[in-house]
């Protein structure tokens, strides 16, 4: 049976929703450790602030997870105090964050299929240049999850927090999905 990923923007109904997910080990021990932003930050994403766009993932009209775009430098020039790896990114330049809350949906392949209908949706839709995605080192699940979705190593970072491995979409990549 083929599947059919939409991303539908993230509306206040969704936070209850989102925040079950939070609470997850598999999604807290990854996205919310110490250091890094708390759920409730994410309220923020349905007002906008104008460089965050926050989107549930539906897999068939299943609600299974999140994935978030983030305009880099509209950041770097609407926030007051831009931080983090990618502060001085040109016009164009994305990156992305996504988890699955729902544990069924792990491990089954989703995951490289949801990240590349994504990069498709910010290249036609936010028309961009470059996309960016910065996984712990210590993810090798996610960084095969992206390599797959057509996502090279470009470096590794330290971020403050943690060592990062930055990878960036290419085009025109055979991806193994």
């Amino acid at each position: 049976m083929a599947i059919r990923i939409t991303f539908e923007r993230l509306k206040q109904e969704d936070m209850p929703l989102f925040l079950e997910w939070a609470k997850k080990p598999h999604v807290k021990n990854t996205w919310f450790i110490e250091g890094y932003e708390e759920a409730d930050k994410y309220y923020e994403n349905i007002e906008g602030n104008g460089y965050d766009y926050g989107f549930i993932v539906h897999i068939n009209t299943i609600p299974i997870g999140y994935i978030q775009a983030s305009d880099l430098y509209a950041y770097k020039t609407k926030c007051p105090k831009p931080k983090g790896l990618f502060v001085n990114e040109d016009l164009g330049s994305f990156c992305l964050d996504v988890f699955i809350g729902e544990e069924n949906y792990l491990n089954k392949g989703y995951g490289a299929q949801i990240v590349k209908a994504f990069v498709d949706k910010l290249f036609e839709e936010f028309k961009a240049k470059k996309i960016l995605i910065d996984p712990a080192c210590s993810n090798k699940r996610a960084i095969r999850c992206y390599e797959k979705a057509g996502f090279v190593v470009t470096r590794d970072e330290f971020d403050g927090i943690t060592k990062c491995c930055v990878m960036e979409f290419k085009k025109n990549i055979k991806t193994n999905s």
